[in-house]
């Protein structure tokens, strides 16, 4: 009969009780037959489990007994230990309820079972599945009760920590797997693999807990919850995670309890968890917040206190629970609004870290819940951070908001996508920076969704693009110009592998709603492209050149290049060095690949260039990062020609997408052909069916043509008959472009196409078709073609004359209401337009008379309507406007034969009657003055504005001046610091030598025996308003410091002038002169010393002149009755200074409106002005010796001039007086010269040309011949440089050159000539051709002997007693003056010179010669 299991158990420890010391190896084989054979043991049925119990009992007794008798339950080895482990559990299994062991032996089991529960964590084990047993009969058994009952609470303390530490997340997949492949194949029992390891402990630590939950206990699982370690495979958070939510009910008072300790006595915890009490309350929220209902008040209290770092906590723990998905605390939405408002108050908290954290946490708030509730009071506070004052909440708002977009891009409300993008405007460079980058990531993304079909093209996100435009306008930040925004329009606003017709999408659509600031800022970009990739092909042909004659030019020419290129980068002087260091490599290919990419239209082909050209040379390159910048900024990397021919594409397309984006297509089309005009080159024909096409933007686009020309290949029979069709039937503006794309398009063979269309054109005109079409043609004719418009001129003058003489209808009604202008005024002013481009080519040399023109604007702007244009009533102030623009446009080439009489008219337009008409002149008076069209003396005309009543003309006059002067100034500067030699003259402050003489010509100057202050005053505010802003743009001493002293200067020469129009003006001159100066004594805060008074000052002298000797001793008299007592001039002066402080003000609010560098008003050339110890002056002469260009206030006046010269005497004659602002003063003067005319006769010395003569000559008189005219210029030798073999020479004139006078042809002026020296005149018309005024050369007594001894041994101090120059420097005059004793005196007497440019000087000494 086959044994049962119990008798073989029975059997086998009956053997092993017989053993008194059994050895390890048969103890183990018999314990591991017994484990074995008790494993198919089951209980007794339910039916009679009693009596089957105690019979199993008794059989298995002797396998307790010799357990107890080998002391086994304490045996060390681990496989008996591990057998005997699961004997004991077996046989708990089996007799259950019952225990098989007394309690003196239970603990010795606990152990036993702790010690094997140990050793789970080796998972590879071969016991591995026997030790998983022993857990899960522990389990099902809940074994861990009885430790409680026999007050183990150690033990069980020790198996949670025990089973903390062992746990692990792939436990219970490993499990399953090692039962799953012994039960493949007999589909293993679905209840068996649900009871995995970590079920298991959880089960048993659970059975505990809901038996014996403690403080002890609730420490364990909450350090464990919050355990962070490197073994990031642990579960044992995941493991109290799932006790807490088990066991909730049990542990919810004792967590409760010590949460509360930690917010209110955290002190006096004794744990590690008192500063990990926010990490527990967020763990617990996510398992059983219901837990926490008692809690979160106490966390909404801290969100209050007073403590930043522990707001700064709470908010990140509210911010974490609310991050969670919505499900999790839909039941307590109650429980939890509190803490909810308050968090969003932490939005606008007063410390700048707590408003930090809660963007931070509002950003995760929204990533969880986008579409809940809660989420549009997220971003409401989010973007009202956007306008915080700190600039590090705006950066943090700004990286959240911009990530927000970036997550929910197609839901994301409009005014978060505005109110971030405005922060590219921010205050702060660094948020503007931040901006930046995360805009464009932004963007990017846009882009990408909307060529993937996910998004539409919608205006909000394109102002991106326009507020980075917009960037451009910071002119105080170098971080944000346009060198800078260029790689970024290149490089990051655009995905790179975005097609070109997907950026042209987004291109227009920017155009859409891009204002002219958005174009200008896109123009200086495009603009600042195109000059570098014009300055390198110079460059690169330089480079290029094998040979090079001259080392030195080309050195010299390369170091300018590179100034040029290296003001297009972020970092102008680190690349210069950088193109210093490519030139010095020589790397013909690095040459190559740069000149493909300037030629190449492409960017598709560009980008695969520029790619093949950085791999070939390496990121290790030195040159690398630059040379990625520079083949950037070389190829079409913005626009090309692949986009051009997308644009023509879209437009010239049959089906046209959108007509409302048609405007802003033809916009971005213009603008890229402006700039790039060879990026039309392959799409001709789409160009020519959109000129046919649009009638609206002909004009604009014919304008692109003709700048096209030279790069597109065209025939031009296909297009002149629409720029025909143009000329005869379009707008002015139409007319005006297509005669300049005829004119470009034709090739030499058409050049005849403009004697046909002058034909046409005067058949239309004499017809009466479209005259004011046909009037702009033929002065666009006229520009563009001289000899085919010379050969009608006598016919269209006779016409236009026809027209100006005729009789304006009385009846007729103005047909144009913005203008007020009838039509026959409108077809005069028309007709005197086309006179005036007539006189102004572009191409050709005019050989035709303008004085009929001229006596014509005359007699129009004196409205003589006789001899003039005439014209209505109404209509007379547009036909007076439409004669000054005409001179101020005359003036750019015909300068020199403009009256005086003509250039007070005209400035006198701008104190017209008709406000309108005022502000216009004024408008195109600024324009032409800023772009150097015009010379700068016509900016006097804003004095007269600037004291006008009118504020918006007062306004715009002092923005307008205020640019003129800071504009003139630091150009003065530049040609200062570059050492050219200019003269005073260039001065903003020279504007008051005209203005003056307007002044005295005006018809409304107080009559001689008026003495009403009040009346002066009024007449003499346009003179007050001027110097005030001259002194007061800038109070600091610096500019002033030099300013008032020029203007001393000016009226002190102006004082011993004469009017050279109308002699009989001239004390006119005299009482403004000493206003003026008495003005400038009062308003100047400063007080001028001796050394800061310019020597000398330069005149018009056709306007300024000198009397003979004679003349001027007979006048003297009368200007002494004439002239105003000074305590009447004061009286005058003080009426205009109590308003001097409503001015500042004034002024102030304007200069903020203008800008910064309106304010300040650049220091005068210093270089100009020069002052003896003794203030006597040196006369000097503004005919340049060569040709120059310059532009100041005083070009264009006069090609002779004439000097005024104090010196000093022994004969004392009679006293003049001057008023300064400490003391009278009173100087003896006498005449020693007579006048004489004569030819040039001087005395010199041979012509020579002397080497090695070194310093030897510095301080000597020497005149130079110009190679220019044939003529000499005199002047003196001040410096000698030893390196470069050359000496300064200072002219007469006042400019200033560096001469090696061994390559010139000079001489040097004997002292016995210096009184005998002449100089040649001759007769010139008008401003620039008037009768040269011989000069006279006034002496003033000494007032004491010991000045001049002083002056003489000073003067012998500085040039060697063999080279001293003689007293009195020989000057250019128009007359000879003869030889007179002459010395140095102290009284200072301006010279009244000429000033015309280089144009004048030239002429006129041509003249001279013959």
């Amino acid at each position: 009969m086959e044994k049962t299991p119990t008798q073989i158990v029975s059997e086998l420890c009956s053997r092993l009780l017989q053993l008194s010391r059994p050895n390890k190896d048969s103890l183990v084989k018999l314990l591991r037959e017994v484990a074995n054979t008790l494993s198919k043991i089951d209980q007794p049925s339910a039916t009679n489990k009693e009596k089957g119990l105690k019979l199993i009992e008794a059989e298995l007794r002797p396998l307790k007994k010799s357990i107890i008798k080998h002391a086994l339950l304490k045996n060390r080895d681990n496989d008996v230990s591990l057998l005997v482990t699961v004997c004991v559990s077996e046989l708990f299994r089996i007799l259950a309820p019952h225990l098989p062991f007394e309690d003196e032996y239970l603990r010795d089991i606990f152990t036993l079972f702790i010690a094997e529960f140990s050793e789970l964590s080796d998972t590879v084990s071969p016991y591995f599945s026997k030790r998983a047993k022993i857990l899960e009969t522990v389990s099902r058994l809940k074994f861990c009760l009885l430790m409680l009952d026999e007050d183990c609470q150690d033990l069980v303390h020790e198996m949670f920590n025990m089973f903390f530490s062992l746990v692990r997340e792939h436990h219970q997949q490993s499990l399953i797997n090692q039962k799953s492949m012994k039960t493949q194949q007999r589909k293993a029992n679905t209840q068996q693999t649900q009871h995995s390891l970590f079920n298991n402990i959880l089960a048993i630590m659970s059975d505990v807990l809901e038996e014996e939950a403690n403080s002890s206990f609730v420490v364990v699982i909450l350090e464990n919850l919050v355990k962070e370690g490197e073994d990031t495979t642990s579960g044992a958070d995941k493991l109290a995670s799932s006790l807490i939510e088990r066991c909730a009910d049990r542990l919810e008072p004792l967590i409760c309890s010590f949460l509360t300790s930690c917010f209110m006595e955290k002190d006096s915890i004794q744990t590690n968890l008192k500063d990990s009490y926010h990490e527990i309350i967020f763990k617990i929220s996510l398992i059983a917040p219901q837990m926490l209902l008692a809690v979160i008040p106490k966390l909404t209290q801290e969100l209050l206190t007073d403590q930043v770092d522990v707001r700064i906590k709470a908010l990140n723990l509210a911010g974490r629970i609310f991050a969670q998905p919505k499900h999790c605390l839909s039941s307590y939405v109650e429980t939890y609004q509190d803490l909810y408002a308050e968090f969003l108050r932490r939005f606008s908290d007063k410390s700048a870290e707590v408003r930090m954290a809660a963007l931070k946490c509002g950003k995760q708030c929204y990533f969880a819940n986008p579409s809940g509730n809660k989420a549009s009071g997220v971003l409401t506070a989010i973007q009202e951070r956007l306008l915080d004052f700190d600039d590090r909440v705006r950066t943090q708002a700004l990286i959240v908001a911009c990530d927000i977009m970036k997550f929910n891009m197609k839901y994301v409300p409009l005014n978060l996508i505005s109110e971030a993008s405005e922060r590219l405007r921010d205050k702060k460079i660094s948020v503007r920076k931040k901006a930046l980058q995360k805009l464009t990531e932004v963007y990017q993304d846009y882009c990408d969704k909307c060529s993937e079909g996910d998004m539409t093209i919608t205006d909000n996100f394109e102002q991106i693009p326009c507020k980075i435009l917009l960037l451009c306008c910071e002119k105080n930040c170098e971080e944000f110009r346009s060198q800078n925004l260029e790689l970024v329009l290149s490089d990051d606003l655009f995905p790179r592998l975005l097609p070109v017709e997907e950026r042209m999408r987004h291109w227009v659509q920017c155009f859409a709603i891009m204002n002219h600031i958005h174009l200008k800022s896109l123009n200086s970009i495009l603009s600042q492209k195109r000059r570098l990739q014009n300055e390198l092909r110079h460059c690169l042909t330089l480079w290029r050149k094998a040979k090079v004659d001259n080392i030195e030019e080309a050195q010299r020419k390369k170091k300018s290049y590179f100034v040029k290129l290296s003001a297009c980068f972020p970092d102008a002087s680190e690349a210069e060095d950088l193109f210093e260091k490519l030139d010095r490599m020589r790397d013909a290919s690095i040459f190559d690949v740069l000149t493909l990419l300037l030629e190449e239209l492409s960017s598709t082909n560009a980008q695969i260039i520029k790619e093949k050209f950085l791999k070939m040379i390496g990121v290790k390159h030195s040159l690398f990062e630059f040379l990625r910048i520079l083949s950037t900024k070389c190829s079409p990397s913005i626009f090309s020609s692949e986009h051009v021919q997308c644009l023509l594409n879209q437009l010239c397309g049959s089906t046209s997408a959108n007509t409302q984006l048609k405007a802003p297509s033809i916009k971005l089309l213009l603008v890229i052909l402006n700039m790039f005009p060879s990026y039309l080159r392959g799409s001709e024909k789409q160009f020519l069916k959109l000129l046919e096409e649009n009638d609206s933007a002909a004009d604009e686009l014919i304008v692109v043509l003709s700048k096209a020309a030279p790069y597109i290949s065209v025939n031009f029979g296909d297009y002149y008959p629409v720029l025909e069709k143009v000329c005869l039937e379009g707008t002015r503006s139409q007319t005006k472009c297509a005669v300049s794309a005829i004119s470009s398009l034709a090739g030499s063979s058409e050049k005849s196409v403009f004697s046909e269309l002058c034909e046409m054109l005067m058949d239309s005109l004499l017809c009466g078709r479209n005259i004011p079409t046909t009037l702009q043609s033929l002065a666009c004719v006229g520009q563009y073609s001289v000899l085919e418009y010379d050969n009608i001129y006598e016919d269209i003058t006779s016409y236009i004359y026809r027209v100006f003489q005729a009789e304006p209808s009385d009846n007729q009604l103005p047909c144009d209401q913005s203008s007020g202008c009838c039509n026959s005024c409108k077809l005069k002013i028309y007709g005197l337009k086309t006179l005036v481009k007539s006189f102004l080519p572009r191409h050709g040399q005019v050989v035709r008379k303008i004085d009929d023109l001229l006596n014509i604007l005359k007699k129009t702007l004196k409205s003589q309507g006789h001899d003039g244009i005439k014209s209505c009533e109404d209509t007379g102030a547009n036909v007076r406007l439409a004669a000054a623009k005409a001179v101020l446009l005359l003036s750019r080439k015909w300068d020199l034969h403009i009256s005086p009489e003509v250039f007070r008219l005209t400035i006198l337009m701008a104190k017209d009657s008709n406000a309108f008409i005022t502000k216009t002149f004024l408008t195109k008076l600024y324009k032409l003055l800023t772009e150097h069209m015009i010379p700068s003396r016509y900016a006097c005309a804003f004095s007269f504005s600037l004291s006008s009543p009118c504020r918006d003309l007062h306004d715009d006059s002092f923005r307008y001046i205020n640019g003129f002067i800071n504009k003139a100034t630091r150009e003065s500067r530049t040609c200062r610091d570059l050492d050219q030699g200019e003269s005073l003259t260039d001065s903003p402050v020279y504007m008051t030598v005209f203005l003056i003489h307007v002044l005295a010509h005006d018809p409304e100057f107080p009559s001689e025996d008026c003495r009403d202050e009040h009346i002066y005053a009024r007449f003499c505010g346009p003179l007050f308003s001027v110097l005030q802003v001259l002194l007061s743009i800038n109070n600091n001493g610096f500019t002033i410091k030099e300013t008032a002293p020029f203007l001393f200067c000016i009226f002190r020469a102006i004082k011993r002038a004469e009017d050279a129009v109308d002699s009989r003006k001239t004390p006119r001159l005299h009482i403004l002169a000493d206003i003026g100066y008495s003005a400038v004594n009062i308003l100047n805060s400063i007080v001028v010393t001796s050394p800061q008074a310019p020597r000398s000052i330069l005149l018009p002298s056709s306007l300024y002149s000198l009397t003979s000797i004679t003349d001027n001793q007979n006048k003297a008299k009368s200007r002494t009755r004439n002239a105003l007592e000074q305590s009447f001039i004061e009286r005058i002066v003080h009426i205009f200074q109590s308003q001097i402080s409503m001015h500042d003000q004034r002024c102030q609010k304007d200069s903020l409106a203008v800008g910064s560098e309106d304010k300040v008003l650049p220091p005068l050339l210093g270089n100009q002005i020069e002052t003896s110890i003794t203030g006597s002056t040196e006369a000097s002469q503004n005919n340049t010796r060569c040709s120059r260009k310059r532009t100041h206030l005083g070009e264009h006046i006069s090609c002779n001039s004439l000097s005024l010269r104090t010196v000093e005497s022994e004969i004392p004659i009679k006293k003049l007086e001057r008023h300064t602002t400490c003391a009278k003063e009173s100087v003896k003067a006498s005449v020693s010269n007579k006048i004489t005319s004569s030819k040039h006769s001087g005395v010199v010395s041979a012509l020579k040309d002397i080497s090695n003569h070194g310093e030897a000559i510095i301080g000597q008189r020497i005149k130079l011949l110009s190679p220019t005219d044939g003529c000499f210029y005199p002047g003196t030798v001040e410096k000698f440089n030893s390196k470069s073999n050359s000496h300064k020479i200072i002219f007469d004139n006042g400019d200033v050159e560096l001469v090696c006078l061994d390559s010139e042809s000079w001489e040097t002026l004997s002292h016995e000539s210096m009184g005998q020296q002449e100089r040649l005149g001759k007769e010139t018309e008008s401003y620039g051709s008037r009768n040269c005024v011989p000069e006279i050369s006034h002496t003033l007594a000494k007032v004491t002997a010991q000045k001049q001894t002083t002056t003489t041994k000073q003067q012998n101090k500085k040039v060697p007693a063999k080279l001293n120059p003689p007293a009195v420097p020989c000057f250019m005059m128009s007359a000879k003056s003869k030889k007179g004793n002459s010395d140095s005196g102290e009284g200072s007497v301006s010279e009244v010179t000429d000033t015309s440019d280089n144009i004048g000087p030239r002429r006129s000494r041509r003249q001279r010669i013959s």
